[in-house]
């Protein structure tokens, strides 16, 4: 039986990242019927080279949706889900640009789609593994757990990733493939978001219609940057913003609560005023319901560059 996958890569200014992971997806042991790059209105000469990239003959349909203006990881992967849900694909697989899948990386998830067909039956959504410079990250893959402190996104053992295939409860958009039937249902990316918590909070909603399970075979490489830092930056209020969000939704009130109390203290213990007003701007938001882009705290905002 012929599965019939859609893979989405939004990008915004990083051609080079670009050109290295198309080159990647074009070389899969397994191609895709479609790869659909979403542009966030680029400025850096990713347009032209994807205007070329297009126009050249392969095995798959290529397609670029070039939006206006930037809309954020958020607005990027709900354009292209909303894209790909017109086409005749079976399941619609989401990544960056700056996500390297491994060369069978495909062909691996599909291989589990076809050997597991119980498994398949009732899941809404299957994950690659993703590694980070030679472990396997957490962040990407998750499990809630839920106690005083509300519910808390706990990493999968190490252990786990010598199985054939395990559940999980959150899943990033790094290579996640989701059955186009269950996206129907639950919905695209929330594109009000911008960045941050988008795909946490859309893997809630697929979870619903659906076991959510990650192929340890089927592997991306991803270098997470994450690093704490006592400076104030956008970063920190979308993240809180949307992560409370995403907690009031759909944990309640006590789990959005704790949520806002765990993030005063982060910003408490950085010792500085200004992460403090803008953590305590974004709970506030996050209550009132006001998302999209903050006019202040845009992208490349810092306390020490405005």
């Amino acid at each position: 039986m012929q599965i019939r996958v859609g893979i989405i890569l939004v990008t915004y200014n990083r051609l080079s990242d670009l050109k290295n992971t198309l080159l990647l997806y074009g070389n899969q042991t397994k191609k895709p019927e479609v790869l659909l790059v979403v542009d966030n209105n680029s400025t850096d000469g990713t347009q032209e080279y994807l205007c070329e990239w297009e126009k050249a003959n392969d095995s798959f349909l290529k397609q670029v949706l070039y939006l206006p203006r930037n809309v954020g990881g958020s607005g990027g992967f709900a354009a292209g889900m909303k894209k790909m849900l017109e086409m005749d694909v079976d399941w619609i697989f989401v990544a960056d640009d700056d996500a390297i899948p491994h060369r069978d990386m495909l062909e691996r998830l599909l291989e589990f789609v076809q050997e597991y067909p119980r498994e398949i039956e009732k899941c809404s959504a299957i994950c690659t593994a993703v590694n980070n410079n030679g472990s396997f990250s957490g962040i990407h893959r998750c499990r809630i757990k839920k106690g005083f402190l509300g519910y808390v996104e706990s990493y999968v053992p190490e252990n786990e990733y010598n199985k054939p295939y395990f559940y999980i409860d959150i899943y990033s958009f790094v290579g996640t493939m989701i059955k186009k039937k269950c996206l129907q249902i639950a919905g695209v990316a929330r594109d009000d978001f911008f960045i941050y918590n988008d795909d946490y909070e859309h893997a809630v909603r697929v979870g619903k219609e659906g076991t959510l399970i990650c192929v340890p075979a089927a592997v991306m490489d991803h270098v997470d940057n994450l690093t704490y830092t006592r400076e104030a930056t956008w970063r920190d209020y979308y993240s809180t913003r949307n992560a409370i969000i995403m907690h009031l939704e759909h944990f309640g009130k006590w789990a959005g609560a704790m949520r806002a109390f765990r993030r005063i203290l982060v910003a408490l213990a950085s010792l500085n005023p200004k992460k403090m007003k803008v953590i305590s701007r974004a709970i506030i938001d996050a209550y009132l319901g006001r998302t999209g882009i903050h006019p202040i705290y845009k992208p490349g905002w810092s306390d020490t560059r405005k």
